[in-house]
């Protein structure tokens, strides 16, 4: 593993590439904004082809799964090519899925728009993270990737009500019609437009003899395996409370449509919390944001599940804050320590973690029809003091041995 450091010691500084930069910004909110269409399409299918809840959770499964698997594979590609191939094409792919679902004769058909939807998210993260890094200023890393999360959480807001509003007015027909050729287009003049975006790794997989795909994947998660864990824990709290919070709301008296308000709330505050943790983590340094935040957020996530309201909405909204903070700083963290694959090192802190996050909902789900949702909710507000207490251990160890 020596020539690996070698190789980092020896990489001169790059600099900062705007084209590519903002390019990638905005196509993550382009995917995102496509990607997460499925729960607003689910009743359309139960409605067309009698799609059942069951049914409807394989999909989502799928997705999850599917992301876990192949993003590691595309950001080990992706740190071997100079140019934006995955990053720029990969959301027509997940456009096209996106669009075509609707139209699905079958459980069949929908699981094959499915495939299609994870495809072009897992090719597009990948090289979209590794490259916003490689383009960035390397001073405000952390505030640049916080742009870039920022992009794809609001995309993931607004997606919804956009497939709504498109839909409504082309018909699912016509939705597909418009929607391909219109990102075929915006897609081919970006990968243009952007230039090259090297996010490292090339010289050191070809010049150094790194192996296999599996002996570099070793390699990276022996530097950044515990970040991992800690993302996993994050994530997987943030979207386990994401997509129950509507129900519990229902059970409590409220509407469907409050749930969902409440939901947008906090996603759009939690997408503005992501930009200041990263510019914040420039600032006074990336540990500090990231074990603080994850400190911090389960004091409002308790109240915020155990109450309803304003307050109960305010505490959510905070809760959210705290957790989505830390996220492009992790990213960062990751980065800085794995600049010769800064695609790959992404895949493993973002895409593997998400797709853990979502596999993480279905034993909630079981926990929750046999002990009840609230008192799961409770336990999941609990889970990032694990988190905590590790870190805290983890100090404490390490002052004893210096002692």
């Amino acid at each position: 593993m020596e020539e690996y450091a070698a190789a980092r010691r020896g990489r001169a500084p790059e600099k900062q590439n705007k084209r590519a930069l903002y390019g990638v910004i905005f196509l993550h909110g382009f995917n995102d904004m496509h990607s997460t269409a499925l729960p607003t399409i689910i009743p359309m299918l139960a409605q067309s082809i009698s799609l059942t809840m069951s049914q409807a959770g394989i999909l989502s499964a799928l997705f999850g799964t599917m992301n876990i698997l192949l993003q590691p594979i595309a950001g080990y590609i992706a740190d071997g090519l100079k140019r934006p191939w995955l990053a720029a094409f990969g959301p027509l792919l997940s456009i096209t899925g996106a669009s075509l679902l609707s139209l699905s004769p079958s459980f069949g058909a929908a699981l094959l728009c499915i495939g299609l939807m994870s495809t072009g998210t897992s090719l597009f993260h990948p090289q979209g993270t590794g490259g916003c890094g490689a383009a960035a200023d390397k001073k405000r890393l952390a505030f640049f990737l916080s742009l870039f999360q920022a992009s794809g959480t609001v995309g993931s807001a607004i997606g919804p009500l956009y497939v709504v509003f498109m839909i409504s007015m082309f018909g699912r027909r016509g939705f597909p019609l418009i929607m391909i050729p219109a990102a075929l287009l915006v897609c081919f003049f970006l990968l243009r437009n952007m230039g090259e975006i090297p996010t490292g790794g090339a010289e050191e997989k070809e010049g150094k003899g790194a192996g296999s795909f599996v002996h570099y994947l070793r390699f990276l998660l022996s530097r950044v395996g515990w970040i991992v864990a800690i993302t996993s824990v994050r994530d997987a709290v943030f979207q386990a409370i994401k997509v129950f919070t509507p129900t519990l709301f229902v059970q409590r008296g409220s509407s469907i449509a409050m749930g969902g308000a409440v939901l947008f709330a906090v996603t759009l505050t939690a997408a503005l919390a992501g930009i200041a943790g990263g510019r914040l983590a420039d600032g006074v340094g990336e540990k500090k944001v990231v074990f603080g935040a994850i400190a911090i957020a389960p004091i409002f996530l308790i109240f915020g599940v155990r109450d309803y309201g304003m307050l109960s909405t305010a505490s959510l909204m905070a809760g959210y804050a705290f957790l989505q903070a830390s996220t492009p700083v992790t990213l960062a963290m990751a980065q800085r320590r794995c600049p010769e694959s800064r695609s790959l090192a992404s895949s493993l802190t973002n895409g593997v973690s998400w797709g853990l996050a979502n596999l993480f909902v279905t034993p909630v789900g079981v926990l929750a029809d046999h002990i009840g949702l609230q008192a799961t909710l409770d336990l999941v507000a609990f889970l990032p003091w694990s988190v905590t207490l590790w870190y805290g251990a983890k100090t404490l160890a390490a002052r004893n041995r210096a002692a």
